[in-house]
């Protein structure tokens, strides 16, 4: 459900924020029959975006904690935008040598991003499309969807800004170099968090701008910081992960379904009013899932063919 009023004093935000499934999208909702988007990877610029310590970005889109709910939904629809047709991740880990990780969220991370390639999970996102000067392109499921990691020590603040974790996704990419396909997860360490998180939400997906061209980031806290909020001790982990770390798969499963099918909200597939393709599906059926060799705490995901939330294609 949208509670705007409660994140904008949360976060202390001058434009209307959404929660639980809800874009900030300035009213708009996803056309069924889109204009195509001429470039694939610009950006629409419009309600949403804002320009704030010199760093233009959209406002984010959240996860919510457990325990919320969205509404029902008739399907995903397309709004004219890019998807990302081979997806890659980069992970940046934003001080996190200074600040410990007992939980050992980093090689979980490295771990799963590593495996989730090809795999039926990530399937799901194989059904969704791009259309570009009249031509359908499909999201592909490569095998290799690693694009590596960076450790970055330079100081964090205590409460990082939307704005901040922007600026360090674009240093992100100043690192990895720009790759329209990519989501750039900037990864804050323990005790260090955008505010509002483990309360009202447990990661968001947001974009950003790099030379006028669309990078699409996620702010993944530590997760483990928050507790069953957002996914610790949900149910027997598998042997790849412990109780108190398989929020992090569950959550970052969700972002990572959520830059790929819509990395410039709400110009992808959305539910109209009602969120991303993870939104639907949160905090809904969880399970461990394979991954080759591994299993993973995870999520459903939406999927327009079955009209249901399932956990592989």
């Amino acid at each position: 459900m949208c509670r705007h009023s409660q994140i904008i004093a949360a976060l202390g935000c001058l434009t209307a924020l959404a929660i639980a499934g809800c874009a900030a999208n300035g009213g708009a909702t996803p056309a069924a029959a889109p204009a195509t988007q001429p470039q694939a990877h610009g950006i629409a610029f419009g309600p949403g975006w804002l320009q704030k310590d010199g760093i233009l970005y959209h406002v984010p889109h959240y996860m919510a904690t457990r325990g919320h709910v969205v509404p029902n939904s008739s399907g995903l629809t397309y709004g004219g935008g890019p998807v990302e047709v081979k997806p890659k991740v980069f992970l940046i880990f934003w001080d996190y040598a200074k600040y410990g990780d007992s939980e050992h969220v980093k090689p979980l991370l490295e771990n799963y991003i590593g495996n989730m390639g090809g795999s039926a999970h990530n399937n799901i996102y194989t059904q969704y499309y791009e259309i570009l000067h009249g031509k359908t392109i499909y999201i592909k499921n490569p095998s290799s969807q690693y694009g590596g990691a960076w450790e970055d020590n330079t100081s964090i603040p205590r409460q990082p800004t939307d704005a901040q974790v922007a600026a360090e996704a674009l240093k992100g990419v100043a690192h990895f170099g720009y790759d329209a396909n990519a989501s750039y997860v900037v990864a804050t360490p323990h005790g260090r968090s955008t505010a509002g998180f483990g309360t009202q939400w447990c990661a968001d997906q947001g974009a950003t701008s790099s030379h006028g061209r669309l990078v699409s980031y996620t702010n993944l806290p530590y997760i483990p910081d928050a507790g069953a909020n957002c996914g610790a001790n949900y149910l027997t982990p598998p042997s790849d992960e412990t109780a108190a770390d398989e929020g992090v798969t569950i959550v970052e499963g969700h972002m990572q379904g959520d830059s790929v099918t819509d990395p410039d909200p709400p110009s992808g597939w959305q539910f109209q009013g009602s969120g991303d393709i993870g939104d639907i599906c949160a905090w809904y059926d969880i399970a461990n899932d394979p991954f080759g060799a591994y299993s993973y705490t995870m999520q459903p995901m939406f999927s327009n063919a079955t009209q249901s939330c399932v956990q592989s294609y």
